[in-house]
């Protein structure tokens, strides 16, 4: 495969992609230009318009074509390439890395062996939460260190349902994993992987009744930041049982005061608090 390089204004991609399509070129790519920004709530970004970037273009055919196939997107363009490379891929199957939550448990695939440890079999397939963010970590060594036997939980933005896995490894009677996205066949994947049974996936936005979740529950975690905790709060009060925990995470320490404030205004107590750099996760009772 050969890579053509144009140099082209960020403002101008969307044309430039249309031209190429019209003369059935498809295979184009490029990033975009990105800034990292924070707000009230944790990390964000704004695109950058007024920036050149390198626009890829695609070339599968014979190396005796490339010249002719350069020579039309160069007219299409009215530039020439700014470099032309010709690229080997060698596509291999994505290796998880183990993560040692502790000096007892370890998330690693089924295959690899840690003598002295407990193991949570886990292989992702892209969905949010590997368990390789510090907040993520943070809550499975909070929850590997619990006893759940007979307790119900609710994982509020389970992603992968790394969490429900080791809530239910950790004897949970009843979990709900709730997500917007789909993660149903990633969840029962690696619920199979650990003889898991008990954990029931929801997918749908809760907050409109387009899913619905009865029952209520001894543990609710959420995990998904400051102002989705916020959107939630009341309806983690409909679903938490009198004396119920509740696990708060992906909290940046600059919104942690104000989103405490919110779910103690609501009837809670913080018990423990756990940073790791700017990341925080609090555990509060309901009164």
């Amino acid at each position: 495969m050969f890579i053509i390089t144009y140099k082209i204004p960020y403002e101008n991609i969307d044309i430039s992609i249309e031209k190429l399509q019209f003369n059935d070129i498809f295979n184009v790519f490029y990033e975009s230009p990105l800034e990292i920004t924070t707000d009230e709530f944790g990390y964000g970004y704004i695109e950058k318009d007024d920036v050149i970037i390198d626009f890829k273009v695609a070339f599968d055919g014979k190396e005796s074509d490339l010249e002719e196939f350069t020579n039309k997107v160069n007219s299409i363009f009215q530039l020439t390439p700014d470099n032309t490379m010709e690229e080997n891929y060698n596509y291999e199957e994505t290796h998880f890395p183990a993560i040692h939550i502790d000096d007892k448990w370890v998330i690693a695939s089924p295959e690899e062996d840690f003598p002295g440890k407990q193991k949570i079999n886990f292989i992702s397939q892209g969905a949010f939460g590997t368990g390789m963010h510090e907040t993520t970590q943070n809550i499975l060594k909070y929850i590997l260190s619990k006893d759940f036997t007979n307790l119900d939980v609710l994982d509020i933005g389970t992603g992968s349902g790394i969490l429900s896995l080791a809530t239910s490894i950790k004897n949970a009677r009843r979990i709900c994993a709730l997500d917007i996205r789909d993660v149903h066949e990633e969840i029962a994947f690696n619920s199979s992987l650990n003889e898991i049974t008990n954990i029931e996936t929801f997918v749908g936005n809760a907050l409109n009744n387009e899913v619905v979740i009865d029952g209520t529950f001894d543990w609710i975690y959420i995990n998904i930041g400051g102002e989705e905790t916020e959107m939630f709060i009341d309806y983690i009060n409909d679903h938490i049982k009198e004396n119920g925990k509740l696990l708060v995470s992906g909290l940046v320490e600059w919104s942690f005061d104000s989103v405490k404030e919110k779910i103690e205004s609501k009837g809670y107590i913080m018990e423990e608090k756990i940073q790791t750099n700017e990341w925080c996760t609090a555990i509060f009772n309901r009164k």
